[in-house]
């Protein structure tokens, strides 16, 4: 059973997005909302409360909760949500619309100072047209056993646009359950194809089974962002910029499918990575940057400081040898490799 709850109040200023909220809205504050949820137990445990228009979320607990602490379930403009904490939660902020409707669009949004422990699947999923929107200040920790399958920290889907993550944090999203011979996801952060203008600036993700940052939409930007402890730290599929980026030990946990820094996948096109930072240990041997894909990817490394002593630089899975480009050339960037 969902739990709601409506307080009169108001709400004025700036959503953190850049776009003017509406003047009025519910206002909660200092509440707590708790489910029936138990351990490990799905979408089950009832919702938290549904957006409205204008709504102001603050200071608030929610916990043993289900597929949506916050639900968006239908088009709703100038929600703001901040300084929060979630427990055993199936997913914080879900996005789908209800049974007969045909949009929940979640515009003009911010979602600030909020940290989730104990989740299952995710801590956001935002999709339909939803846009101009900021994440930050975020951290989304996975259950202690795993989360389930196709786990994933923050998930965009549908024609998503405008998004900024920034100093959003995603932790151990692991899925628990795949038998060995099958490919394990858990992915920190998502986008999909069909997303566009997304931004994640001074983000991190870590220990995750699958992608630290898997990421499918064109032209997107990652500024200072740090992958560490990831089977694919950078795991990238279309085109776009990454600026004074980290990458750190993957981690291989197991199922199908090797570990890698920087990994390009299908129907890539460019990708321009400047400045990024690479380190692996004596005996890791994840290839710096994989390539698996169907045509020819073009990558352009500018300054570089990679040292990873036992690994290759470059490593071709499947599909055409990739056209890099360094600038300056190899010789005179800081990369250290096997090969």
């Amino acid at each position: 059973m969902s739990r709601r709850l409506v307080l009169a109040g108001g709400l004025a200023g700036l959503c953190g997005c850049g776009v003017e909220a509406q003047a009025t809205g519910t206002l909660i504050e200092q509440r707590t909302f708790s489910g029936n949820r138990g351990t490990g137990s799905g979408g089950a445990g009832g919702e938290g409360l549904r957006a409205t228009d204008g709504m102001r979320i603050a200071n608030s607990i929610f916990r043993d909760l289900g597929n949506g602490a916050v639900r968006v379930s239908r088009p709703v403009t100038g929600l703001t949500i901040e300084d929060c904490q979630g427990d055993n939660l199936y997913r914080f902020l879900e996005v789908t619309v209800s049974t007969g409707g045909a949009d929940a669009s979640l515009t003009d949004f911010a979602v600030r100072r909020v940290r989730a422990e104990g989740i299952e699947h995710g801590f956001s999923r935002i999709r339909y047209r939803s846009g101009r929107g900021l994440i930050e200040d975020v951290t989304a920790v996975c259950r202690e056993s795993g989360g389930n399958d196709y786990c994933v920290g923050f998930q965009l889907e549908g024609e998503a646009s405008e998004i900024t993550y920034r100093r959003a944090i995603a932790q151990a999203f692991q899925e628990s359950s795949r038998p060995s011979s099958s490919y394990w996801n858990g992915d920190g952060f998502t986008d999909e194809r069909g997303n566009s203008a997304i931004r994640y600036i001074e983000c991190a993700a870590s220990n995750c089974t699958d992608g630290g940052f898997d990421l499918k939409s064109s032209g997107v930007m990652l500024h200072d962002c740090v992958a560490r402890g990831n089977k694919r730290n950078f795991r990238l599929w279309a085109s776009g910029e990454l600026q004074g980026c980290e990458s750190h030990e993957p981690v291989w946990r197991g199922g199908s499918g090797g570990k890698s820094h920087f990994s390009f996948h299908g129907d890539v096109g460019s990708y321009r990575i400047v400045r990024p930072t690479v380190r692996a240990s004596e005996g890791n041997e994840a290839p710096v940057f994989m390539f698996a894909t169907n045509g020819q990817a073009n990558i352009t490394i500018v300054d570089a400081d990679i040292d990873a002593p036992s690994a290759p630089l470059i490593r071709v899975e499947s599909g055409p040898e990739p056209n890099i480009v360094f600038e300056p050339e190899r010789s005179q960037q800081r990369i250290r490799t096997a090969s």
